[in-house]
């Protein structure tokens, strides 16, 4: 009996054991049912998160563009034939731009093709007094191709890349120490630009391809201008470069009823602007957008053809910079402009660049918003007998017979903020003629004379 009853007690204590498992796999394959059910609605919810973040930035475009501004106005004056205002309050520069991103890292399967894609635009709406109201830069701006510093490139309109004076313009006239400008190459054209970046090392380079016209999208001829500088930064205070540019034909001219190709100087048409420009200076169809008689070698000469054969520019520029005390900017550079004619209208314009800004850090904290600069500059055929327009704003009474324009200017600047400076500045310039101008128009190269006290703020 207590053999039977043991045993029973044993059956029963298996059964309720066996019971009790089956129960207790039951509960873990519904946790881990559960646990499933929830991996998967997490996953799901981050999938949603993800849709939605990628729409706001789809949608919401503040995120991806920044809108900025500069502008800078004050009194302008000087002698009797200045360059500015006399006397007058002046806009005397106002530009606005807008630059968005349009992707990052785009890929084509596992391969980098873009690590940022970007658009800028810039509006002219003002420069050196005038009412310009157009178009400066224009550009796609694609970074990181195939993931090298190397290989970056814009395709539109942009400040052609040669020398260094070309980057006080723009977005630079919101840094730029000067109330004017340098006699050092710039302006705008359209074309595709390629050029190293940052984290490349310690060399790097700018290329174009462009147009080769000062209108806005022209391209009076098929040949294109052709653009390298090449820089280094060998110590962190020293920036080089070397530059060098070739234009083929420009301008469009063509033989009227009547003449003869072998007279060029007969040609009609559109009279040839170069892209690149000097200060205010730029190649043109020597003679033209004047009716003041040319002098070449002591006599009066007809205007030549409206058509460049090509232009050369080489130049060098070199920057010291040590922060918080001196900036110290040189340049030089060569342009040579051929016509499509007789040697007789050939130029060769020479320029050169001399400045220095002392930084009020230098002598104690208390000063650092102060500066004061000096800058020499030359810009000039330097042949008394050859003479060229080295200012588009002289046309009108000395049109291509200045030989040289030497500008002698002292500035005092107070970063009053970070986005606010005041600026004065004045300038004596020497302009000189070319041999035989009548006295009127020698008479009119005198007083030139200009200063200027200005506010300047950007955003």
């Amino acid at each position: 009996m207590k053999h039977w009853l043991a045993g029973s007690c044993a059956a029963l204590a298996a059964a309720s054991a066996a019971a009790d498992d089956a129960a207790l796999l039951q509960k873990i394959e519904a946790l881990e049912d559960r646990v499933q059910q929830l991996e998967s609605e997490q996953v799901e919810q981050i999938r949603r998160v993800d849709r939605s973040a990628e729409e706001s930035r789809n949608t919401d475009w503040t995120r991806r563009v920044r809108i900025s501004g500069s502008a800078d106005a004050g009194l302008f004056g000087g002698d009797d034939y200045t360059q500015v205002s006399n006397d007058a309050f002046t806009v005397w520069d106002a530009r606005f731009f807008v630059d968005a991103d349009l992707g990052r890292d785009v890929r084509l399967q596992e391969t980098t093709l873009f690590r940022d894609i970007g658009f800028d635009f810039e509006w002219n709406l003002v420069r050196i007094g005038y009412l310009q109201n157009n178009v400066g830069n224009l550009y796609f701006d694609f970074q990181g191709m195939l993931d090298s510093d190397w290989m970056n490139a814009q395709v539109g309109r942009f400040q052609i890349p040669v020398g260094e004076a070309y980057l006080d313009y723009s977005k630079g006239y919101a840094e730029r120490a000067f109330v004017t400008n340098s006699f050092g190459p710039w302006y705008w054209d359209e074309g595709v630009k390629f050029y190293s970046i940052a984290g490349a090392g310690k060399f790097g380079y700018v290329a174009s391809i462009e147009n080769g016209d000062t209108p806005f999208n022209t391209d009076s001829d098929s040949d294109k201008q052709l653009t390298l500088k090449l820089f280094t930064d060998p110590f962190p205070w020293l920036h080089l470069s070397a530059s060098a540019l070739r234009s083929g034909e420009i301008g469009h001219g063509q033989t009227p009823t009547g003449g003869t190709p072998s007279n060029p100087a007969n040609q009609n048409g559109t009279p040839a602007q170069g892209a690149l420009w000097l200060g205010e200076s730029f190649a043109r169809a020597f003679g033209s957008g004047t009716s003041v008689p040319n002098y070449d070698n002591g006599v009066p000469v007809a205007d030549g053809p409206n058509r460049l054969r090509e232009t050369w520019l080489v130049g060098g520029d070199a920057i010291v910079d040590f922060e918080d005390k001196i900036r110290l900017w040189g340049a030089f550079g060569q342009y040579k402009i051929d016509s499509q004619g007789p040697t007789l209208y050939d130029r060769t314009l020479r320029y050169w660049i001399a400045q220095v800004i002392l930084r009020g850090a230098w002598l104690g904290e208390g000063f650092r918003p102060f500066y004061v600069g000096a800058r020499v500059q030359s810009l000039g055929t330097t042949d008394t007998d050859e003479g060229y327009l080295l200012d588009w704003r002289r046309a009108s009474d000395l049109g291509y017979n200045m030989h040289e324009l030497l500008t002698y200017s002292g500035v005092f600047g107070w970063d009053i903020t970070d986005w606010l400076i005041f600026r004065t500045e004045y300038s004596h310039q020497d302009i000189d003629m070319v041999r035989g101008v009548n006295q009127d128009i020698r008479d009119d190269a005198k007083d030139s004379d200009y200063w200027a006290v200005e506010l300047g703020g950007h955003f």
